[in-house]
């Protein structure tokens, strides 16, 4: 199923999967090993029915002393949707997740399955249109076409993303994910519910990253910077 056709029907409750150090965005996929008996049952539920399961990260640090339990989560999820999947014999499975849309956890059920469900509600509703946007695409692009950031893997792995039939929004995303690995600040535009303002976010992060990289490369061949000779 194609992630621009599918629309989630939040009046029903969604399973939760609470990680870590795990954040995905709409858009981009993710794979997962499902191993834990609660989450086998989630994942042959889900597929069961819409296919659909929710991306959560746990609030503070003491998850680990209540982890067989329900600690506490962060509101801001991502709903995902179950574009693959390989079922082993012995019950695991593996996944591929891709990211729908963005949400916030209204009520948590009360245990009835093994696993976690809530209710949420759709956050990412901004009505910017694609031209709103366009100054930001035209500053995004020109970062990612660098001659700087363009050494790196990742950024020519996301080239093909460039191209008029994706939506900034979903460019945005995709390269958040791509070139952010904190879960901090994934989670910070996980939340973030304006397109410019992730916009912004992601054209300060390019910057930044290009500015280190055009510095370990000055370093590296022992150049003279800010007076100082480097060797």
């Amino acid at each position: 199923m194609e992630q621009e056709v599918l629309r989630v029907n939040f009046a029903h409750p969604v399973p939760l999967f609470p990680l870590p150090n795990c954040v995905l965005l709409p858009h981009a996929t993710i794979p997962l090993h499902i191993f834990e008996p609660r989450y086998r049952t989630m994942t042959s539920d889900s597929l069961d029915s819409r296919g659909l399961i929710a991306m959560a990260t746990f609030a503070g640090k003491t998850w680990n002393d209540d982890y067989e339990g329900n600690p506490p989560v962060r509101p801001h999820v991502c709903v995902g949707y179950i574009v693959k999947h390989d079922r082993f014999d012995d019950g695991r499975y593996n996944l591929l997740l891709q990211g729908v849309c963005r949400a916030r956890i209204i009520n948590e059920l009360e245990e009835s399955t093994p696993y976690r469900q809530a209710v949420l509600e759709p956050v990412d509703t901004s009505q910017t249109m694609e031209v709103d946007l366009d100054d930001h695409r035209q500053r995004i692009e020109a970062y990612l076409h660098h001659d700087t950031l363009k050494s790196l893997k990742i950024v020519n792995a996301i080239h093909h993303w460039l191209t008029s039939d994706v939506p900034t929004t979903a460019v945005i995303d995709l390269t958040i994910m791509a070139i952010c690995e904190e879960t901090e600040q994934r989670y910070a535009m996980l939340a973030e519910t304006d397109p410019g303002t992730r916009a912004a976010w992601l054209e300060d992060l390019l910057a930044r990253t290009r500015t280190t990289i055009e510095i370990a490369e000055r370093l590296g061949s022992g150049e003279d910077i800010d007076g100082v000779f480097l060797n």
